[in-house]
């Protein structure tokens, strides 16, 4: 699922700032990240806002990989 393409609340990532289309705000049934593999709990920052696509992506990877969270390479 693409997720510009998803009507949805702009929001910006807290990592890198761009900015994305978030539908948590309708139901967190029905945003794109539900397509993704979830993160473990203990990378998860509840103080944070939701990640754009391409860093959950990558947050996502690093978890695969066993790397620290929000490491840059």
């Amino acid at each position: 699922m693409n997720p510009s393409s998803i009507s949805g609340r702009s929001a910006r990532c807290p990592r890198c700032g761009n900015a994305f289309d978030c539908c948590m705000q309708t139901g967190p049934g029905d945003c794109w990240c539900k397509a993704l593999p979830p993160l473990p709990a203990e990378r998860l920052d509840p103080a944070s806002s939701c990640l754009c696509p391409e860093c959950l992506a990558e947050e996502i990877a690093r978890a695969a990989r066993g790397e620290a969270a929000g490491e840059r390479p």
